[in-house]
């Protein structure tokens, strides 16, 4: 690829790669997650209203008793985090359990290990848009 096509990325960004998930022990499982890139449209907006939810929790904080502010303010910056992952995810293989943001984001909050995998996989750019990047079946990069 040449010319001005050798820079866009907004398609595989947006289409994403799937990925294998492993049990926190390390043990491979038939489960995948299909994550984005974070030059996706729908990471690029959560990445909007994050900012914005972080404005409005502040002045929410602000109005809270000073030993209760810091119990919020953990608990809202782990939700907001959640929810910026989740953007990332575009599908799962979880058939017991419909696909949507809001169940994303309730997942990764009980899988911390996911999130950060994800967030990883998601800021590699590699992944997305080097020559031939195919989905890659599991989180490791390639060597």
């Amino acid at each position: 690829m040449t010319g001005i096509d050798a820079f866009k990325t907004r398609g595989k960004a947006n289409e994403g790669i799937r990925i294998s998930l492993s049990q926190p022990d390390g043990t491979p499982t038939e489960h995948w997650v299909q994550v984005r890139s974070v030059w996706s449209d729908d990471y690029q907006a959560a990445r909007s209203e994050l900012i914005r939810q972080a404005i409005e929790d502040g002045k929410r904080l602000a109005e809270a008793k000073p030993e209760e502010a810091a119990d919020l303010k953990h608990e809202a910056d782990r939700r907001r985090r959640a929810n910026l992952c989740a953007s990332l995810i575009a599908g799962w293989s979880f058939e017991d359990l419909a696909f949507s943001q809001e169940a994303a984001a309730e997942f990764l909050l009980e899988a911390p290990q996911i999130l950060v995998h994800i967030e990883k996989i998601a800021e590699d750019d590699r992944r997305f848009f080097a020559n031939g990047s195919a989905s890659l079946s599991s989180g490791e990069s390639p060597s």
